[in-house]
This record gives C-alpha cells, structure tokens and sequence, in this order.
C-alpha cells in the first residue's frame, strides 16, 4: 500500500500545493535577483491558477465537507508557466510582499501535513488504549 494513501486527499493537495509555493518562490526569488538589471521584466505566477492546474491534472477532487468551509473560489484554468508584467523593472517593495505571501502559504500547507501526522500518530500510539 503507497504510504499517499494513509493520508487520504488531503496529502495530495497539500503536496501539490506545496510544488506550486516552491516553483513561485523561484520566480519571485529571480525578480528580486534581478532588481538592478538593466531592462528586466519581472515574471508571475498566479499561485491561485497554478494550483487549480495542478489539482486538474492529477486526480484529486476537492469536496466541500462542511458548508462553512471556503469553496474553490476564483480559481481559473492555468498554468505553471510565468508571464511577463507589462512593466519593466522590479519594485522590490512588491516582490517582498509576495515573497511572504507565498511563505505563509507554505507554512500553511506544512503545518497541515504536521497536524494530519499527528492525528495519525496519535491513532497509531493512543488510540488504542
């Protein structure tokens, strides 16, 4: 049995969502590399299109088990593919906001992983007292 399935859904779409957080820190990590290159574009990645793409591809489906919890709102088709601002230069003020941006998302996605290994944890060690 693949250890993916213990976890069930949930581990799939915080690992693909944990991809999407890496692949956009490289991006904006590249932006503010470049902040004193003559010319430069500066590069997205919508993190919102990147991770429905993601889901898309892969077979996990996203279900609503409570009604209070959020839907997939505003996640239109996209892909992990970067486009160019329609500026050039970059604002480094604005590449560090996404950059903790994208770290909150990550911290997000691990703390999730770290809460869904320790409800197994706890099953496997007291549950069974």
């Amino acid at each position: 049995m693949p250890i993916k399935s213990l976890f069930g859904r949930t581990y799939q779409v915080v690992e693909r969502a944990l991809e999407v957080t890496k692949s956009r820190h490289g991006v904006i990590a590249s932006n503010i590399a470049n902040v004193d290159t003559q010319g430069y574009k500066t590069k997205e990645l919508n993190f919102d299109k990147a991770l429905d793409n993601a889901l898309d591809k892969g077979s996990v489906e996203v279900r609503r088990t409570n009604p209070l919890h959020f839907g997939r709102q505003n996640l239109g088709a996209g892909s992990f593919e970067t486009s160019k601002a329609s500026y050039s230069g970059v604002d480094i003020d604005k590449e560090m906001s996404k950059l903790a941006e994208n770290n909150l998302r990550f911290q997000t996605g691990v703390e999730a992983l770290l809460r869904k290994f320790s409800a197994l944890k706890y099953a496997v060690t007291e549950g069974g007292r």
